[in-house]
């Protein structure tokens, strides 16, 4: 077997990342315009085998909140963070946040500040 090689793409090969990604039923077209937007490809002899677009995003992993507070203060301080955090994130370009949440009450907060279950399984790699 071959061993494939590694670049990022290039301007001439959006024609083939297009027609390509239009078969991939999950990929956000909205990324494209994304300013940390880059696709990294797997190539070989017979050409490109595959193209990974990334985007840079921020991760909120959790809501750490004083036991005793009330759901009201609770529910206050996660939408001030939820604010800050996208702040944070404009001030380094990224297009979006993604949050880890088990909690039902925090998800529900967050679902009335903007964010959206997503469908798919969520992965995690750590380096």
């Amino acid at each position: 077997m071959e061993q494939l090689k590694l670049k990022l793409a290039s301007p001439e090969e959006a024609k083939e990342i297009g027609a390509w990604l239009q078969l991939t039923p999950e990929f956000d077209s909205g990324i494209l315009k994304y300013p940390t937007f880059r696709i990294i490809t797997s190539y070989g002899s017979k050409g490109n085998v595959a193209h990974l677009p990334s985007q840079q995003v921020l991760m909120l992993e959790s809501v750490a909140s004083r036991p005793e507070a009330s759901d009201l203060e609770k529910a206050q301080a996660l939408r001030d963070l939820v604010k800050a955090s996208q702040l944070l994130a404009s001030s380094f370009g990224l297009k979006e946040i993604l949050f880890f949440a088990t909690d039902e009450s925090v998800l529900n907060i967050a679902k009335e500040n903007g964010f959206e279950i997503v469908p798919w399984p969520v992965l995690r790699m750590r380096l």
